[in-house]
This record gives C-alpha cells, structure tokens and sequence, in this order.
C-alpha cells in the first residue's frame, strides 16, 4: 500500500504537468521523423542507374548483356539497362544515369584477335563517389568478361570439332558464373552502405536516453511535495523513494521505445525478419535498464554540479 501511495502521488504530478510529457514527446517525434525522412530522401542517392550501349551487335555482346541482366547480380542497389548511344548520353546530362559504358564496334573480332575487350566508359563527373565506383564496377565487370572469354577461347582450343551450337553453350555457362558474385569468379563486390538508417536508428537510441533523462528529471521537480506528504504518514527512505521514480521513468520510457521501434521498422526500407524481434526486444530491454540504472545510480551518488556532469558523460 505504501509503494501504491508513492505511485499514485507521482502519477498526480505528472497529470497536473501534462503539458511538458506532451512537449517532450512533440520534440522527440519531430526528430524521429525528420531523420527517417532525411533517411527516405537520401535513398534515392545510394541507388545506382547504369546504362549499356551495344554498338558491336554481335551474339557474343548480346549474350553479355542477357548475363548482366538488370544489375541485381553485380551489387545491391545497381540497375543496368541497355540505351542507344544518344539515350544514353541524354540521360547522363540529365544525372538519371549515373553513367554507362561502351561495348566498341569490333569489340569481339578485337577479343579474338588480340585478347581484350575494348569499353569505353561515361560518367558525368571524376571526382564523385559514385563516379568512382561505377570505374570500380565497370573494372570488376571488365575482369569478369575477361576470365569468361579466356575460358572460351580455351573451350575453343581444346574442343576445335565442337559445334557452333556448342561453343554458345559454354560461353552462356561461363558468363552466367562469370557475372555471377557468388560464383568462383568472384570478386570483391560493391556495397552501397545506406547510412541514412544508421543515422535514423542512432538517432532514436538517443530520443531514448534524452526521454527517460528528461522524465526523470521531471519527476524529480516533485520530489519535495512528495517528501512531505510520506513524512506525515510513515517512514520511508531517499532510496526507496528513487527506485519508485526510476521504475516509472523505465515503464514510460519503454512505452516510447516500443513506439519508435515500431516506427523505425516500418520507416526504413531495411527488410526485417520476424524472427529478429525476441532479439531486438531483448536488447531494447537492456538498454533503457541500464540506462536508468545509471541514473539512478548517478542521482544516488553525486550531487550538485557533480551530478550534471556524470549525466553528462552518460549522455
């Protein structure tokens, strides 16, 4: 009944001063919302539209591209189409591509003859990340061909009887594992790190921390009135009164933390699995209880100015 009393006097205050919870969950919300809006604008940018024009039409480029397919097989977030050369270049002056490359007229009759692979590659500028990585890509790309077409002429060599029909089938196996990341010529394959979700959910682990802070210290504001009114009816303890202010604090702060991981969840275009959340539930658990442990530890062992700062280095 005296554990009851205590929450029941704290619960009082908090409705008598509503209008700062509804402050601090307004501010708190505008920054989870803005960040996962900035994460859904900044989206776009890791994505990468590539263009490929065939100007040597021969059944080896054709089969190439057919290997290639959209992209998804070269790294996450990359799109090839095939254009012609004016599409292509439209496209770039218009940042729609980020940019293309160039199969050479002759680029086969060059392969069989001298061993390369003539491509020529369009960007719209050298300095930019993404310039830079489409060289990476095209050179990982240019590696690949180069392994595929070097099996074939060795098919070729070996196998001088076999048929035509023959020689297409094993070019198509070797550039299928070629092309293929997860295949035995792979190299080191691109990744778009989408930083945007990592800002957005560093973000919320501190709407968190700042919630529960601010609720604790809220509560305190109340701590006299709360005093005196224990002191005329029993004994109690600084202790006992602090435990009921942080379990409050942790209640209400998981309340929040459920929210926004809700809204995390469905905010960012991360896949996630199902059977993630008894993890993700366990680890959110730990952080906001041993977050208010150390508020409460702090408020237990320091005062003053000395208070502030361990709250600060918490932060």
């Amino acid at each position: 009944m005296k554990t009851i009393h205590l929450f029941r006097i704290y619960h009082s205050f908090l409705l008598k001063k509503w209008y700062l919870i509804i402050y601090l969950l307004f501010i708190l919300a505008a920054l989870l919302i803005t960040l996962t809006t900035i994460q859904h604008v900044t989206e776009d940018d890791n994505h990468f539209n590539i263009g490929v024009v065939d100007k040597d039409q021969s059944s080896e480029t054709k089969l190439i591209l057919n290997s290639i397919g959209k992209g998804s097989n070269l790294g996450k977030n990359v799109s090839i189409k095939a254009y012609d050369d004016k599409q292509a270049h439209t496209l770039l002056k218009k940042h729609k591509l980020q940019g293309y490359f160039v199969f050479d007229k002759g680029m086969t009759k060059a392969f069989y003859k001298q061993g390369e692979l003539p491509i020529s590659v369009y960007t719209y500028d050298q300095q930019s990340m993404k310039s830079v990585v489409l060289s990476q890509l095209t050179d990982s790309v240019y590696q690949r061909l180069m392994r595929s077409m070097g099996g074939i002429l060795a098919f070729q060599d070996l196998a001088p009887k076999a048929s035509h029909s023959d020689s297409i089938n094993v070019m198509t196996d070797l550039l299928i594992t070629g092309l293929n990341r997860s295949g035995a010529f792979n190299l080191e394959p691109i990744h778009l790190y989408d930083t945007g979700s990592y800002y957005a959910i560093t973000g919320f682990l501190a709407t968190v921390f700042i919630f529960a802070l601010s609720l604790f210290t809220v509560l305190k504001m109340n701590q006299d009135t709360v005093l005196k009114a224990r002191l005329k009816m029993f004994h109690f303890s600084k202790e006992r009164l602090l435990i009921i202010r942080a379990l409050i604090t942790w209640f209400y702060t998981m309340l929040w933390s459920i929210v926004g991981v809700v809204w995390i969840v469905f905010s960012i275009p991360n896949t996630f699995e199902l059977y993630n959340w008894p993890t993700l539930a366990i680890h959110l658990s730990y952080y906001v209880t041993f977050l208010i442990l150390w508020l409460l530890l702090i408020e237990l062992l320091t005062t003053g100015l000395l208070n502030s700062i361990s709250k600060v280095i918490l932060a």
